[in-house]
Parts: C-alpha cells; sequence; structure tokens
C-alpha cells in the first residue's frame, strides 16, 4: 500500500512540538515535498537551495577536517532551528530538513528524523495528498 508524504509527516508533526517545515529535496537542490504547519509560509525552492548547498558543505567538511562521515547538520538560532540528513528516496540521495519553532528539543528532533529519513528510505510514499 502506498503511503502519502502527507500522512507520513503529519504523523511526525503530531510527535515532535514546535515543527514548522518539514521538507525533502534531492541533493542538487531540486524540492520533492514540502510540508508547512497552518499560517507558516516558505519559499520551497529556497529552502531546497539552502539545505542541498549546507548539506554539501557539512559533508565536505567532515571528510576533509574530521576524516568522519556526515550524519547531520543542525542550524540553531533564538527562534527555533534548522535540522538536516541525508537519505534516499527512490534510489537519489536526497536531504530530509525540518525547521523548528521555539523550545526545540534537539534529541526528540534527531531521533524522529533519523527514523523518517531510514523510513523514507524503504517506503513506497506518494506526494498525493
Amino acid at each position: 500500500m502506498t503511503e502519502s508524504f502527507n500522512q507520513v509527516f503529519s504523523d511526525i508533526e503530531s510527535k515532535l512540538k514546535h515543527v514548522k517545515v518539514l521538507n525533502l529535496t534531492t541533493a542538487d537542490g531540486f524540492p520533492l515535498f514540502t510540508q508547512c504547519i497552518d499560517g507558516f509560509d516558505i519559499e520551497t525552492d529556497k529552502l531546497s537551495a539552502v539545505t542541498s548547498s549546507l548539506t554539501a558543505l557539512s559533508k565536505a567538511a567532515a571528510k576533509q577536517l574530521l576524516t568522519s562521515q556526515f550524519e547531520s547538520t543542525c542550524i540553531e538560532t533564538d527562534k527555533g532551528l534548522l535540522y538536516m540528513i541525508q537519505t534516499n528516496y527512490q534510489d537519489k540521495q536526497c536531504i530530509l530538513s525540518m525547521l523548528s519553532g521555539d523550545k526545540p528539543n534537539l534529541a526528540q528532533i534527531r531521533y524522529f528524523m533519523n527514523k523518517l529519513a531510514k523510513y523514507i528510505e524503504t517506503a513506497t510514499l506518494s506526494a498525493d495528498k
């Protein structure tokens, strides 16, 4: 049975408080799916381009400076955070990202984003609502 991105992302939103946006984009910056909470608007193309670029830089830094493999990138601000993790969708490298609002719980975000990234790699998902 095919599950929609909306269903999967809504399930994560119910578990993670203060989620504003969940986004899946290709590694080269093309948006695949974006879901925003009601009342929050973001330019999907800009978010995809930024997460793609930041992930590429993070991967290079991990490899060159830390001689290690990239796992995730987190940007913390006074109004929330942007969390990015690499995944695969339909055999293509992708970036799963989340924007949170106030009072984010980084450990909880990391747990659910890792779980969602692994699910996306194996699930049959549809962009249909």
